[in-house]
């Protein structure tokens, strides 16, 4: 644990030098470029406020412990800590935007942050994570070549987000559409994989891999992050996902993969439909008897126990490729350790 934990103390470190709790104009400076001297800082306090809010509630920050784990495994990790926020600030505006999109009441535990500051500065703040850290790319000292790569991988998976996110809403404000498992499986690739295929790919490259291993070690990633994904979904149905209701997804309306694999069985109550479609149009005030009913079909019909199945797969042979395809170090051993730790807390 200890390994970890001196990684994670300068990975928050990092990020605040990023996204400062109080902001100058210098900092401006770095990030905007120079001809900004008629802005007042107390309003580049009130910009910052939203996405510190969500920033500052933790996290996993298993995305920038990938990237570092990943520079070290490549060799040198001395640009790695500059990379951590350009993985873990655009998931966080992911987050904020995520949950005006699904009108969601809780984050980690605490109100969404879009009903404390409101839906116009949240918006700007979670699009205000996606782009910047890019100016912690044009500042690095690499070679324009590396560089260049780098913010390719970037804003690729940017994009991929943006994709992934735009399926999940078209899905669950479609109450008729029944998504096929591997349209699911490309969603959460979009979705979820992305940020992780991001963070193995930036991690080698800066700390000197070939791109060919780096593909190699983002392929593994974005399957961990699709796994993770689904036993969160699980979770979600089960015991419900820390700082949030249990089966807010059944509110939501989410195509999950439980739900998905319910919904294509021959056996399908066609009170299941009910249920989704009540607990949707009610929102977050409905019963939790209606959520819980829905729950229990699934639980019947096997598909929660199912898609758990589907996900220990995806991550027992995420594994065996990280174990198989590169060399013994202490960082290897660190990265399935990371692995591992979603096992052992999602599976408990």
């Amino acid at each position: 644990m200890d390994k970890y934990k001196s990684r994670l103390q300068k990975i928050e470190a990092s990020i605040q030098k990023v996204l400062p709790e109080k902001a100058d104009l210098d900092w401006l400076g770095l990030v905007a470029g120079e001809h900004n001297k008629a802005v007042q800082p107390k309003h580049l306090d009130i910009l910052n406020k939203p996405a510190l809010e969500l920033v500052n509630r933790g996290g996993k920050r298993w995305r920038p412990l990938v990237v570092v784990l990943a520079s070290e495994m490549a060799g040198n990790d001395s640009l790695a800590y500059d990379l951590c926020p350009v993985v873990e600030l655009p998931h966080n505006g992911s987050l904020i935007i995520d949950d005006i999109e699904d009108n969601s009441e809780e984050r980690r535990g605490k109100p969404a942050v879009h009903l404390m500051y409101g839906i116009d500065l949240s918006i700007n703040a979670g699009n205000h994570l996606y782009f910047l850290p890019s100016y912690v790319l044009e500042n690095l000292d690499i070679s324009a070549e590396k560089k260049l790569l780098l913010m390719k991988y970037y804003l690729q998976d940017c994009r991929r987000l943006h994709f992934g996110q735009g399926l999940d809403i078209q899905w669950h404000n479609n109450n008729q559409y029944i998504p096929q498992v591997d349209e699911y499986l490309q969603m959460c690739r979009f979705k979820t994989g992305s940020l992780a295929r991001m963070a193995a790919q930036l991690g080698w490259i800066v700390g000197g891999g070939i791109e060919e291993d780096a593909l190699k070690l983002g392929a593994i990633w974005e399957d961990i992050g699709v796994g993770f994904q689904i036993l969160d979904d699980v979770k979600n149905l089960t015991t419900g996902n820390p700082g949030k209701r249990r089966g807010d997804d059944i509110v939501e309306g989410k195509k999950s993969l439980p739900v998905i694999l319910y919904l294509s069985g021959n056996d399908v109550n066609p009170e299941f439909l009910n249920l989704m479609n009540q607990a949707k149009e009610i929102g977050p005030s409905v019963e939790d008897k209606v959520i819980f009913d829905a729950i229990d079909m699934m639980d019947k019909n096997g598909s929660i126990s199912q898609a758990g199945l589907i996900a220990k797969d995806m991550l027992f042979d995420a594994r065996q490729r990280l174990i198989d395809g590169f060399k013994d170090s202490e960082a290897k051993d660190l990265l399935i350790g990371v692995l591992q730790g979603f096992l052992d807390k999602m599976l408990s």
